[in-house]
């Protein structure tokens, strides 16, 4: 196990599955956002970016910004370090599949009210 999470093929994959839940995050925020609820954004730099370039390109960028900005810098330390790398990277995995499923059950929950 130590061996493996001292794997730059490890690093690889769980950098994709980082990228994968941000899409996630930002297509499950788009869905709980939209069209003008951005006070139920709960990060106030994302939600200020929001109201500022709106729905979806704000979003975009965001994310952008956000991955241009860790994903070279995790690729430097994970060329150096890739066990502490692996291991915030499972980390973020959880807590972002976390968020991501909260948003999902908060839209279908919007979605429900907008029914009835």
């Amino acid at each position: 196990m130590l061996q493996l999470m001292n794997s730059r093929l490890l690093y690889w994959v769980l950098l994709g599955v980082f990228c994968t839940l941000n899409l996630l995050d930002g297509h499950s925020t788009y869905q709980v956002l939209k069209p003008y609820y951005y006070h139920r954004e709960r990060n106030p730099v994302a939600r200020w970016v929001f109201r500022r370039m709106g729905l979806p390109q704000g979003i975009v960028v965001f994310k952008a910004i956000i991955l241009g900005m860790l994903i070279p810098a995790m690729s430097y330390y994970a060329a150096h370090d890739p066990f502490t790398i692996n291991i915030v990277l499972v980390v973020s995995g959880v807590v972002f599949t976390l968020v991501v499923l909260h948003n999902y059950r908060v839209y279908n929950r919007i979605k429900e009210e907008r029914l009835r």
